[in-house]
């Protein structure tokens, strides 16, 4: 029925739903069928309705594949939670703040996602006055601590033609212009364009020159891209990366999950091309051409040991009329 729904939708027949959002209230009444205790049932209900379905309800943009995913890490921890205070002969209730802490030794980042519907439980009177601290930020400055490992990955999705095209594309505008896998998915054939024997692509309010050999593969990729939907099959999408569902883009998880396959880390490569362009190159320029947001290229900027704090001047350098240096479109 759902791919049904989505050959429909793509061919306008029904109107565009949020889809994230309709799979994330599906998949929350799953979870909450599964807590036979009634208790644990109503907090967690109250839990996912007041601090996200509402939210989400109103909200003006739809809920991104990311946003969604981290819900579900959110509510996971917390029946983990409920089910390990369930194991020690403890509930809601009972549970001190010993036992929070003993919940936090077990490592990692899951204890810590299950922090919102504590403090929920906590405010609402289901839990006494215990505190989950955050986990401490890993911080933005983890990178490649072997260059040469980076390159050899660029090198090999640069060259290697056994590989997918689309997966060499998006793993090399990870690795070398520090792009998050949510915004690759979202590129159209018309972010790509050819000016003076030169292919173009736009990944911020400015298009950037794309040197060889990606820039071929870029230029292959719109020609043979294409969906795994064969139902409802229609060409009318733009999308670069298209999905398994008609007139759908693909799915930022299932593009991760390929490019771990062919060794491509996601957090560690962006950072590191950010980091390294941040060092060749002023804020305004980095914001305009990457799609940063201002504050972010000031602060990748910074880190680099950049102009970050110099960002007006930039800009008043690169956009002045008569700056010999000024920008357009095609530079």
């Amino acid at each position: 029925m759902r791919h049904l729904r989505q050959v429909l939708i793509a061919h306008k027949v029904l109107p565009d739903r949020d889809r994230n959002l309709d799979y994330l209230e599906r998949w929350f009444d799953v979870k909450l069928s599964e807590i036979g205790d009634v208790d644990e049932r109503r907090a967690l209900r109250g839990f996912l309705t007041w601090t996200h379905i509402r939210r989400l309800r109103v909200a003006d943009s739809p809920v991104s594949p990311y946003s969604a995913a981290s819900i579900r890490n959110e509510v996971t921890s917390a029946i983990k939670l409920l089910d390990w205070l369930r194991a020690r002969r403890r509930d809601l209730h009972t549970c001190t703040q010993a036992d929070v802490d003993e919940w936090c030794l077990q490592g990692g980042s899951m204890p810590h996602r299950a922090r919102g519907f504590v403090v929920w439980c906590v405010e609402r009177g289901y839990m006494n006055g215990v505190v989950l601290a955050p986990r401490p930020a890993a911080g933005s400055r983890v990178v490649f601590d072997d260059q040469d490992m980076r390159w050899r990955i660029v090198r090999r999705l640069l060259h290697d033609d056994t590989l997918a095209t689309a997966d060499r594309v998006a793993g090399l505008l990870v690795l070398l212009y520090g792009q998050m896998v949510s915004r690759i998915v979202q590129l159209t054939v018309d972010d790509i364009s050819e000016s003076e024997g030169h292919v173009m692509l736009r990944l911020g309010k400015y298009p950037v020159i794309v040197p060889r050999p990606l820039d071929q593969l870029l230029l292959e990729l719109v020609d043979t891209r294409k969906g795994k939907a064969s139902l409802g099959h229609t060409d009318e999408h733009r999308w670069l990366f298209p999905g398994g569902l008609p007139g759908a883009a693909l799915h930022p998880l299932a593009v991760s999950a390929r490019l771990a396959k062919l060794g491509v880390p996601g957090r560690i490569g962006r950072n590191t091309a950010l980091m390294e362009n941040a060092a060749t190159m002023p804020a305004a320029v980095l914001s305009d051409l990457l799609g940063l947001s201002v504050s972010g290229a000031v602060q990748w900027t910074i880190r680099a040991g950049g102009r970050g704090n110099t960002y007006a001047a930039d800009v008043a350098c690169c956009y002045a009329p008569d700056s010999p240096g000024r920008k357009t479109n095609g530079d």
